[in-house]
């Protein structure tokens, strides 16, 4: 591999990729790779053509709500989506997924099958390590979800809320600013 020729299954592994997902809102059935299944405590042979509310029952409640609102929703305007979810905790604890995906969506026939991959992100949330990697590695995330609100709110034409999310991204600037200078570190 060259940085030119990337091997997908290195990138994937790289990523902790869970494999794919589909979800076909006329039979309201999600299929799930494997191992997205297992981390949903889903028989396998039950994987591939799964009720969407059984695979629901497995996420935090508010979270299953968001994500079964966000399928919806990608169906009816076949835009990109990303979400994050919580498993129910189980023996091996709860996991953090993020869900990336497309709406499928034909303008005569309305909504189609939504696809998309899951990561799993359980990994980059634990909390130990050395207290300073921790810390910045917990601004950076605040930095980029500052960012991603910046690009969200601009569409809205809502200036107080815009202006509470310039005061939020100022604030996680000052943090990250603190974190780099108390460890004396490359932003990650």
């Amino acid at each position: 591999m060259t940085a030119f020729q990337p091997d997908l299954t290195i990138a994937f592994a790289g990523t902790a990729c869970l494999g794919a997902w589909a979800y076909d809102p006329h039979s309201d059935r999600i299929a799930l790779s494997p191992v997205l299944a297992r981390l949903l405590a889903v028989p396998i042979e039950d994987a591939p053509a799964l009720p969407l509310a059984r695979a629901l029952a497995a996420v935090e409640a508010e979270d299953a709500a968001r994500f079964e609102s966000m399928l919806r929703a990608a169906g009816e305007d076949g835009c990109l989506f990303e979400v994050e979810i919580r498993t129910r905790p189980r023996l091996d604890g709860a996991r953090w997924l993020r869900l990336m995906g497309r709406g499928g969506h034909d303008p005569g026939a309305g909504p189609r099958a939504t696809q998309g991959l899951a990561f799993d992100l359980t990994e980059a949330r634990r909390s130990d390590g050395p207290e300073a990697s921790r810390v910045q590695r917990q601004a950076n995330r605040m930095a980029d979800h500052a960012a991603a609100m910046k690009g969200l709110v601009a569409g809205l034409r809502n200036p107080p809320l815009a202006r509470l999310v310039d005061e939020v991204a100022v604030e996680i600037g000052h943090e990250l600013a603190r974190c780099l200078r108390a460890g004396a570190r490359q932003v990650h």
